[in-house]
C-alpha cells in the first residue's frame, strides 16, 4: 500500500523537476510513511515516484520494481492477494524474481500477458508501469474502484496521482473550478468517473487503463479491461449460499496476506460481522476488533459487541461526540480531495486513528450492499417507482409536457418522468434529495432544477448502462458511481489519512464474479429484504443470528446539527466570507434551514454544504501555500 505520482514535462529544467516530485511525494506522505522511491529518465522529462507504506516483504519491496532486463519499471499502490499463486506460475515459466513482494509479479505478468494480465489480479490497485522500449506509462485501476488515480494531461504534458493534491501541486497543473460539480455534489453527493471537481483532472474509472506516450499525450484512450464470460447461472438458494460459504472462505485468507497485525473494522451489520466470523475461523483467539460509538442517538455498540463477544475478538470502542466531528472537518476536507457527503468519513477517520496504535491493516465490509442488493428499501422503491412509469410511458404520445419544474405533485412528477428515457429517469430517482420532499422541493431554483435535467441526461450517456433486470442495471449503476466514488473514496482516504490499509474480502474478483451468476431474487426476493443469499450463508455459521438493519457507524446528524453545532453549521450557510451564499439562492437557503430547524427534513443535506464550505475554504487555503512554494 501506498501512494503513487509522476509527471511528464521535457521542457522543465532538472532540478526543479525532481523538486516538484518531491512536493508531489510530499503532500501524500501519509498515504506511505514507511520510505520513498523515485527514478527518472532526465533526457525525456519523465519523473516517478512514490510513497510506501510497507506491508508486505517489509525488507524488500521498495519501488520501482524492475523486470529482468530493466524494460519495464512498476510504481503501485494497493495489495495484490493471489500474488503467491502468480508467483508460482510465472517461475515455472521461468521468470526471475528479486523479492518476495507482490507487487513484482506485475512486471512479469506484464511481460506474458499484456493488457489481458489484469483480469487475472485479485486485489485492490492504481499503477503506473513504465515500458522504456516505447517510451510510454500505463495507467490501471482495479475491478471495483477500491485505488483511486487521477491524471492531468494536454499535448506536450501529462500528470497522475493517488490524490488530486498531488497534481496540483504542479505549477503546470490548471487549477480551475468544474462549472457543473457543486450542482452534481450538492445533488449525488459524489461526482462519478471521469468527473472531478477539476475542470482538468479527471478521475481513472474502476477497471480501466490508459497509455500514456510521451511522444504524444493526448493519444492514448482509456479503456476498459477485457470483458470477462460469465459463468453459469444461480438459481438456486443452497448451492448459492455453498458457493458463496467457500468464496468467502478464500477471500478472506488471502485478504489476510501480511507481514504486520490485521484487525476488524466492525459494526452491528451483517457485513462487518460475516468479515469478522470468517476472520475468527482462521486466525481463533488473534482478533482485535474496533468500533465508534457515539452517546446520542442509536449508536453501533451493542449490536458490535455483540458480535465481538459471539466470535471471542479483543474489541475496542471509539467514543466520538459532535466536538470531535467539529474539531476534523479541515482534515476530512484536506484528506478526502474532494467533497463527499456522507458523515460516517468521520467515524471511519477516527477509528483508524485509534486502530493504528495496534494494527497496520484493517478488514472491512465494504461492497456487499452494491453485490447482493443491500439497500432493501431504496431498491424496491425505485423498482416500484420505475415500473409505474413504464406503464405510462406507453402512452407518452398522449400525454401533456409538463411545464413547470416547480410543480411537484404526484401526477406532474410521474409526467415529467414519463417523457424521460428510462436511464434519465434512474439517474435523476438517484438523487440523494434536497430539504424538504418530492413534493415541495427546497433549495434550488427553477434554472438549477433545469439544469439538473441537463445533468441528468448527461450522466444517462456516460454513467448508466442497461442489464437484463431492472434491479441487475440498478445494482450495476452503485457499482459503477456510489461503490467507487463515495463509499471506497471515504474507505480509501479516511484510512490512508491515519497511514493504515483497509482491505475489502467482499469485493474479491472471485466474489464478484460469483454475485455476478446469481439470480437476481437470491439477493432481493420480490418483498422481501436484501441480501438474502448473504443473510442465509452466516445463519449457517449462526443459527439464532438475529438480522439487524444496516447502520454504517450512524452519527446522531440531526441532534449534531441542531444543537452543539449549530453555530458553525450556521456559518458556513450564511457567512459572508462562506463560498455557499454565492453558490445557492439565500432565500431559498433560509427557508430550507428553517424547514430542518423545524423537523421537516433530514440533515443530510445540510452536511453536504457544510462539507462542501469546509472543502472549498481548506482545500484550497492549502494548495495555494504548496503551489506558492513550487
Amino acid at each position: 500500500m501506498c501512494g503513487i505520482a509522476g509527471f511528464f514535462n521535457p521542457s522543465q529544467p532538472e532540478g526543479m523537476a525532481q523538486k516538484h516530485l518531491n512536493r508531489m511525494l510530499q503532500v501524500i506522505e501519509h498515504r506511505g510513511p514507511d520510505g520513498q522511491g523515485t527514478w527518472s529518465d532526465r533526457n525525456r522529462g519523465l519523473y516517478l515516484g512514490m510513497r510506501r507504506l510497507s506491508i508486505i516483504d517489509l525488507a524488500g519491496g521498495q519501488q520501482p520494481i524492475w523486470n529482468e532486463d530493466q524494460t519495464l519499471a512498476v510504481f503501485f499502490n494497493g495489495e495484490i492477494y493471489n500474488y503467491i499463486e502468480l508467483r508460482r506460475e510465472l517461475e515455472a515459466s521461468g521468470h526471475r524474481f528479486r523479492t518476495h513482494s507482490d507487487t513484482e509479479v506485475l512486471v512479469h505478468l506484464f511481460e506474458r500477458d499484456g493488457e489481458a494480465m489484469f483480469n487475472a489480479l485479485r486485489g485492490m490497485f492504481a499503477m503506473a508501469l513504465y515500458d522504456l522500449k516505447n517510451h510510454r506509462v500505463l495507467l490501471a485501476r482495479d475491478q471495483t474502484g477500491q485505488k483511486p488515480l487521477f491524471y492531468f494531461r494536454d499535448a506536450h504534458r501529462f500528470a497522475f496521482g493517488s490524490e488530486i493534491k498531488a497534481l496540483l501541486s504542479l505549477p503546470f497543473v490548471p487549477n480551475e473550478a468544474n462549472p457543473e460539480a457543486f450542482l452534481d455534489y450538492i445533488s449525488w453527493h459524489c461526482l462519478p468517473a471521469p468527473e472531478t471537481h477539476f475542470r482538468h483532472i479527471h478521475k481513472l474509472p474502476p477497471r480501466s487503463s490508459l497509455w500514456l506516450n510521451l511522444a504524444n499525450p493526448m493519444a492514448g484512450e482509456v479503456r476498459a479491461f477485457p470483458e470477462v464470460a460469465p459463468g453459469a447461472p444461480l438459481t438456486d438458494l443452497d448451492t448459492a449460499v455453498t458457493a458463496l460459504d467457500a468464496a468467502l472462505r478464500e477471500s478472506t485468507e488471502i485478504h489476510l496476506r501480511a507481514d504486520v497485525p490485521v484487525g476488524v473494522l466492525l459494526s452491528s451489520g451483517i457485513d462487518s460481522q460475516t468479515v469478522a466470523s470468517y476472520v475468527h475461523d482462521q486466525r481463533p483467539g488473534q482478533l482485535s476488533t474496533f468500533t465508534a460509538v457515539f452517546h446520542e442517538g442509536d449508536s453501533e455498540q451493542h449490536g458490535a459487541e455483540t458480535t465481538a463477544k459471539l466470535i471471542g475478538s479483543s474489541h475496542h470502542n471509539i467514543p466520538l461526540t459532535a466536538h470531535d466531528l467539529a474539531d476534523n472537518l479541515p482534515a476530512l476536507a484536506w484528506f478526502l480531495d474532494e467533497p463527499i457527503a456522507d458523515p460516517a468519513a468521520f467515524a471511519i477517520y477516527k477509528v483508524c486513528q485509534y486502530a493504528r496504535q495496534h494494527v497496520k491493516v484493517l478488514l472491512g465490509g465494504e461492497g456487499s450492499d452494491e453485490l447482493f442488493a443491500g439497500y432493501t428499501g431504496r431498491y424496491h422503491g425505485l423498482l416500484a417507482t420505475l415500473e409505474r412509469t413504464r406503464q405510462l410511458r406507453r402512452w407518452v404520445g398522449w400525454l401533456p409536457v409538463k411545464k413547470s419544474l416547480e410543480n411537484n405533485s404526484a401526477f406532474f412528477r410521474a409526467l415529467h418522468r414519463a417523457h424521460l428515457s428510462p436511464a434519465q429517469e434512474t439517474i435523476l430517482l438517484r438523487v440523494e434529495g434536497f430539504p424538504g420532499d418530492v413534493r415541495s422541493p427546497l433549495l434550488l431554483s427553477p434554472e438549477q432544477l433545469r439544469r439538473l435535467d441537463e445533468r441528468a441526461l448527461y450522466y444517462a450517456s456516460t454513467t448508466y448502462k442497461k442489464y437484463p433486470s431492472p434491479l441487475e442495471t440498478l445494482l450495476h449503476l452503485d457499482r459503477r458511481w456510489q461503490l467507487p466514488e463515495s463509499l471506497l473514496v471515504k474507505a480509501d482516504r479516511m484510512s490512508m489519512a491515519a497511514s493504515i490499509e483497509l482491505r475489502a474480502p467482499f469485493l474479491d474478483s472471485e466474489i464478484e464474479k460469483l454475485a455476478d451468476r446469481m439470480d437476481m431474487g437470491l439477493k432481493l426476493p420480490p418483498g422481501g429484504a436484501g441480501k438474502w443469499v448473504l443473510f442465509k450463508c452466516l445463519e449457517r455459521r449462526f443459527p439464532n443470528l438475529l438480522r439487524r438493519e444496516k447502520k454504517g457507524f450512524p452519527i446522531p446528524l440531526a441532534p449534531w446539527l441542531r444543537g452543539p453545532l449549530r453555530p458553525q453549521l450556521e456559518a458556513a450557510l450564511f457567512d459572508t466570507t462562506s463560498v455557499l451564499p454565492g453558490l445557492l439562492d439565500p432565500v431559498r437557503l433560509r427557508v430550507a434551514w428553517k424547514a430542518f430547524l423545524d423537523g421537516l427534513c433530514p440533515p443530510s443535506p445540510f452536511y453536504a454544504l457544510w462539507m462542501y464550505a469546509a472543502w472549498h475554504q481548506e482545500f484550497r487555503r492549502k494548495l495555494e501555500t504548496i503551489r506558492t512554494d513550487a
